[in-house]
């Protein structure tokens, strides 16, 4: 139960969260007449990166 207090809840708050922005900023864009831009390939944070370092 400490496990998923302390570490999951933050986690899956942040993901929420993230998840409720995406949504107003796309309906925030599309009022104005904008379309927001796909992402075409992930994070370069999510990526292995080509140094050892």
């Amino acid at each position: 139960m400490a496990f998923f207090i302390g570490i999951a809840c933050p986690w899956i708050l942040v993901i929420l969260l993230d998840r409720i922005s995406e949504q107003r900023r796309a309906a925030e864009l599309s009022s104005l007449g904008i379309s927001p831009v796909a992402v075409s390939r992930p994070s370069a944070y999510l990526t292995k990166p080509d140094r050892p370092y």
